[in-house]
């Protein structure tokens, strides 16, 4: 869940942590809460409304780059964390994926190309996440979750991030990935029931 995003800025006037917690508990394996103010107008503190309203974990999603950030997460109740391959270097992503651990939380490993894609697998990263977004221009192409995931061992998780907003992506992709994480097309919609249900069971069986 978000509140804004650098290219939309506010996404949900309304929006309302622990009222969209109670939506995604009927639907999501995992809840996304980001946390950064700075791009997305995130806040730490969104993390404990959603941990108390859902039982599904919790990923904190954030700019991590120094081991305070995971401590922080992981007192304001998060169960895993977002670790992003393209602002990390193999020692930083090992320093910090052992301090996770440690508190015995979950790591989502963040790659959006062939190099960061090598250097997850040679990090022996269990849960991958390929963003279709492109951070430079912001441009979204669904390829890169075809053309990545097959790369991947078969006792990765992998996870389609950015650009998913419709119940035929879905099933097309769900071909290469587990799971999906989907932010801003949720979040643009007025009844979020209603577009998550349309996401995961397509228009027909969301009318019936």
């Amino acid at each position: 869940m978000q509140k804004g995003s650098p290219s939309k800025g506010v996404i949900r006037d309304d929006f309302d942590p622990a009222q969209i917690a109670a939506i995604y508990k009927h639907h999501a394996s995992a809840i996304s809460v980001l946390t950064d103010e700075k791009y997305f107008q995130g806040s730490f503190d969104f993390l404990p409304i959603v941990s108390g309203i859902a039982p599904q974990p919790i990923l904190c999603k954030d700019f991590i780059i120094d081991p305070y950030q995971i401590w922080l997460a992981r007192f304001y109740q998060a169960d895993a964390c977002l670790l992003m391959l393209s602002v990390l270097d193999d020692e930083q992503y090992r320093q910090l994926a052992a301090v996770a651990h440690s508190l015995n939380m979950g790591v989502l490993t963040e790659v959006s190309n062939e190099e960061e894609l090598e250097r997850a697998i040679a990090l022996e990263a269990k849960v991958v996440g390929i963003n279709n977004r492109d951070l430079r221009d912001l441009s979204i192409d669904l390829n890169r979750t075809r053309q990545l995931a097959p790369r991947l061992g078969a006792g990765v998780t992998v996870i389609s991030e950015s650009g998913i907003n419709s119940y035929a992506q879905v099933r097309e992709l769900s071909h290469f990935a587990n799971g999906f994480l989907i932010g801003s097309a949720m979040m643009e919609q007025a009844d979020l029931s209603a577009a998550v249900r349309r996401v995961l069971l397509g228009e027909n069986k969301c009318a019936a």
